[in-house]
């Protein structure tokens, strides 16, 4: 009896998981990275403004700004094919930066990567500017779902630090 029953909940478990895998179709991954035009609807479906600040093919990166008024950047990188259209990308930086000031400094960037586990933060080389960023990787596919939730991560925590640094 005993038997049976565990058989018949391990069949329910895996008619859920084959359902679960059938339900994420191919348009539903992000499999060969993405692209510019791609990465700035994603965004702008976030309600954020978004410029393509592109100077060489090889370092692609975009400009943005939240609803919330903040400006960072989105250098993207492990990318192959040319032009916004095609040249496809397998890793993210989203990246905002602040002067060193009384609320942001080396004390506040250790701080933030005791307590927080997403996100990084550190001075830049010449120590004037306190960088934070927040990378993802695309290689080997995301669902479209999963990539949405790195953004709406991303944001929150842009918010935990600057509720730090009150900026």
């Amino acid at each position: 009896m005993m038997g049976k029953m565990l058989s018949a909940i391990v069949l329910v478990v895996l008619v859920w998981a084959v359902d679960a895998v059938a339900a994420t179709t191919p348009a539903d991954v992000v499999d060969q990275g993405i692209t510019r035009k791609e990465l700035t609807s994603l965004l702008k479906a976030f309600g954020m403004s978004v410029k393509d600040s592109t100077e060489k093919e090889s370092d692609p990166w975009l400009m943005a700004t939240t609803p919330k008024g903040v400006e960072f950047y989105v250098n993207m990188y492990d990318c192959i094919g040319t032009g916004a259209d095609s040249r496809r990308c397998n890793d993210l930086q989203f990246l905002a930066q602040w002067e060193v000031g009384k609320n942001a400094g080396a004390d506040s960037a250790n701080i933030y990567n005791q307590k927080f586990v997403f996100g990084r933060a550190y001075l830049n080389q010449d120590g004037k500017m306190l960088m934070f960023d927040y990378s993802v990787k695309l290689k080997g596919g995301v669902t479209k779902r999963n990539l949405m939730r790195h953004v709406d991560n991303w944001l929150r925590v842009l918010d935990d630090i600057r509720a730090l640094l009150r900026v």
